[in-house]
């Protein structure tokens, strides 16, 4: 959260934490003000005080009107000046940095992060100026959750459950064709027609996906990442995965879920897959809680699936079959953030949200996955993506 800005700048040893960029193209900006724009601006954050943004012409008066940041420093005067002089203002922004900080900073270390302009850098430090890159000071911060924020995922979760569902009732609406593939209005269902209606669906929620969706058919799906190209048919009695992980367009917050659904008779290999699966997934649940230590719950999933004769790379890094991937990752304004499942020895705190997504894979036959997304609580954590059945026998 906002609040931990401070003691983080004091554990990171700097005296003020500056960011440039966008909100659409850096979610750090977006999260560190509030203010959703196009406009590049300047992030600076003194340590004990209260953050300002740098900007100019019509993107100074947004920002006073849209951010939550209620000081700003206003860069016009040396925009116009850059201006009359035919130069480029990307190409003198020495002249920007050192107005703002001569008037706004007095400390000694300024810490960046890892996306700040590497030219900046190197401009800032020959004017002088002391810089600390500070990879994952931003990304701690917005690992702890407030309640509005679990509140906008939550709103994710629910745009992106209703377009799974409605995905599953055109696959319920689906005949079985020739070699099993599936047709819809008598043509073959395709990952690519899938995928297009996916898109729909979820812009009528005010969504849109925030990379690609996974689409991947049977032993295809052995590669968990595996995106599915446009003309792969979806086909009855295999398992299919179809992994969404939206952002709202204004809120900008993204949920992930996964389901593996089957069409038609459901073989036994890949119902015993489902069951492990989903045991594992309630026993990783039952352990989230405040306070756990992140390997206890990634050991609660994998223990459950080696009950059920599934081996997993954390306990074989040689393992070929199995769990072959992590137990999940925070989610928010990224679909990947802190904290990171690989994190053994670190804790959950209340205000986390992760997206939990145990599955099986087997050469040969493909993948089972189910993927819920969960806030951390000091009790059992609550689940922010329902309204969907985790099992899908279709």
């Amino acid at each position: 959260m906002h609040d931990d800005l401070d003691p983080l700048m004091e554990q990171y040893e700097i005296d003020a934490l500056l960011a440039y960029g966008s909100s659409f193209e850096n979610p750090n900006i977006y999260w560190l003000t509030g203010f959703l724009s196009p406009d590049d601006i300047i992030y600076l954050k003194n340590k004990g005080e209260e953050p300002l943004v740098a900007s100019a012409f019509l993107a100074i008066e947004r920002v006073k009107k849209e951010s939550f940041i209620k000081k700003t420093h206003d860069l016009s005067e040396i925009y116009i000046q850059l201006l009359k002089q035919n130069k480029k203002i990307r190409d003198n922004m020495d002249r920007a940095y050192d107005d703002l900080l001569k008037n706004q900073f007095s400390g000694k270390v300024l810490g960046v992060p890892d996306e700040f302009p590497a030219s900046f850098l190197v401009m800032l430090q020959k004017m002088g100026y002391e810089i600390k890159v500070v990879r994952d000071l931003v990304t701690e911060a917005r690992a702890t959750k407030s309640a509005k924020e679990i509140k906008i995922i939550k709103k994710a979760g629910d745009a992106t459950t209703d377009a799974i569902t409605q995905i599953i009732e055109i696959v319920k609406d689906s005949d079985i064709g020739a070699n099993n593939v599936l047709m819809h209005n008598k043509e073959p269902l395709t990952v690519g027609k899938v995928k297009n209606a996916l898109d729909h669906f979820l812009l009528d929620k005010n969504a849109e996906s925030a990379e690609d969706a996974i689409l991947a058919v049977g032993e295809k799906a052995f590669d968990w990442h595996y995106l599915g190209v446009p003309e792969d048919k979806l086909k009855s009695e295999v398992p299919i995965i179809l992994d969404v992980f939206p952002r709202l367009k204004q809120d900008r917050y993204i949920a992930d879920v996964t389901r593996t659904f089957v069409k038609g008779a459901v073989p036994k290999r890949v119902r015993e897959m489902y069951e492990a699966v989903e045991e594992a997934a309630n026993a990783t649940v039952d352990a989230l809680t405040d306070g756990a230590v992140i390997d206890d719950v990634n050991m609660a999933c994998f223990k459950t699936l080696e009950k059920h004769g599934f081996d997993s790379r954390r306990l074989n890094p040689d393992a070929k079959n199995g769990m072959t991937h992590g137990l999940g990752h925070g989610i928010g304004l990224d679909v990947h953030e802190l904290p990171s499942t690989y994190s053994r020895q670190d804790l959950y705190a209340e205000g986390n949200v992760m997206a939990i997504e145990p599955g099986v894979y087997l050469e040969g036959i493909g993948g089972v996955r189910i993927e819920n997304d969960y806030a951390v609580t000091k009790g059992k954590a609550i689940r922010l993506t329902t309204g969907i059945d985790n099992v899908l026998y279709v």
